[in-house]
């Protein structure tokens, strides 16, 4: 496993974090009072599964699996990129960011996919 492997599962893992701990605060909230109590540990469950699937894709000998990590990996770079520049540099507001990013994802996901790596990982000591 190598720098690149890493940084983009922790990409797909903080953006699965973020988009599902977000969403279960939101809809729990109606229904319950602190619900960040309930977002934040669903986040960091999606996340960790996030993150482990994406490291793990990428590091396997079948073609498919690496596209389709590269697919997720893709999804969770191009939305934290996109989140935190609306986000902080833009001060378009965190929903906003949020929905442009899921799209900016949606639309680098497939790219990822199609642009995946197709030649096995390489053994480095």
């Amino acid at each position: 496993m190598n720098l690149k492997t890493l940084t983009i599962a922790l990409a797909a893992a903080v953006a699965a974090f973020v988009i599902v701990g977000v969403a279960v605060t939101e809809l729990a909230g109606q229904s319950m009072e602190f619900s960040l109590f309930v977002g934040i540990p669903a986040g960091l469950v999606a996340g960790a599964v996030a993150g482990a699937v994406v490291a793990l894709g990428l590091g396997s000998e079948e073609a498919g699996n690496r596209r389709i990590a590269a697919a997720f990996g893709a999804f969770g770079v191009a939305f934290l990129a996109t989140f935190l520049v609306g986000a902080f540099l833009l001060s378009v507001g965190v929903v906003l960011s949020i929905l442009v990013g899921v799209v900016v994802g949606a639309v680098a996901a497939p790219i990822g996919y199609l642009r995946g790596p197709k030649t096995p990982p390489t053994a480095t000591a």
